[in-house]
């Protein structure tokens, strides 16, 4: 179980487009939004097919939101991270907080598109904690352009 445990904390971590961990959350904030963004209103089949993928992230989003407004992108994620995002315009395909073709600031883009939605169901002291962290930096992305990592004599040298 250890193992499991910290297998689930190492992807998290290093596939996570933005984190939260807002405050004082009303109980049924996760309900309310997901039916203010539900993703029962997605009928175009590229959107549908993007959706199944968003779904089958490999760390299962508890929410999906789909959010139609410009930048339409539907964002897959669960109470601590947000995990999963497709919007077209970034790429043809679904992206986690790895990916090189999401930019710093279309990840934290994203991360506060989900913070401002959670903040209407905070109590005032929340909603502040949760401007603070709208304000800090994302992760990962443009941290691992370069990956996967180019063979170097380092790496390829045996240990001794």
């Amino acid at each position: 179980m250890l193992v499991l445990t910290s297998c689930q904390f190492a992807n998290s971590e290093t596939s996570e487009i933005g984190s939260m961990a807002p405050t004082c959350l009303d109980s049924l904030a996760w309900k309310k939004i997901c039916q203010e963004y539900s993703i029962d209103s997605i009928k175009e089949p590229k959107l549908l097919s993007n959706l199944e993928d968003v779904k089958n992230h490999f760390i299962k989003p508890a929410y999906i939101l789909y959010f139609k407004e410009e930048p339409e992108e539907i964002i897959g994620c669960d109470r601590y991270f947000i995990r999963v995002v497709y919007n077209e315009k970034i790429a043809d395909q679904t992206l986690t907080g790895l990916d090189p073709l999401l930019s710093n600031s279309e990840q934290k883009r994203i991360r506060n598109r989900v913070l401002k939605e959670i903040m209407k169901y905070q109590c005032e002291e929340g909603k502040k904690e949760t401007l603070i962290e709208m304000s800090r930096d994302v992760p990962f992305a443009e941290s691992h352009k370069a990956y996967p990592l180019k063979k170097t004599p380092e790496l390829t040298q045996p240990e001794e």
